[in-house]
């Protein structure tokens, strides 16, 4: 998976120019992007019970487990497992939180996304 290069001040920075991110953990981390989100292309939905329904047509959909790996107060890792084993069966996706209802992603082609609350 290609990454998002993206400093801690950055994050804070898009935090603070759009009025506050999300709700952050006890050490002052992202929190994960629990719900469903739908973007131009990607939608998925995170369920507090660490499900998760990825839909990316043409591409990739399937049920399986997800993971938040909470990088700075306003990003993380979302790591989205496949349920069949396989070389490829991991997913990363870099977040970037814009605010509480918006959320930034980029697959692993470098194709950027943003998604809403559904």
């Amino acid at each position: 998976m290609k990454g998002i290069v993206v400093s801690g001040w950055l994050a804070a920075g898009v935090c603070g120019a759009v009025g506050g991110c999300m709700a952050h953990d006890a050490q002052g981390k992202a929190a994960p992007p629990i719900e469903s989100w739908k973007g131009s292309v990607v939608a998925f939905e995170l369920g507090s019970d660490g499900r998760v329904s990825y839909k990316d047509p043409g591409v990739a959909e399937f049920a399986g487990r997800w993971e938040w790996l909470p990088t700075t107060q306003a990003a993380g890792t979302l790591v989205l497992t496949r349920p069949a084993p396989s070389s490829a069966n991991l997913l990363q996706f870099p977040i970037i939180w814009l605010n509480k209802n918006a959320l930034r992603s980029c697959d692993a082609n470098g194709h950027c996304d943003t998604l809403s609350r559904r």
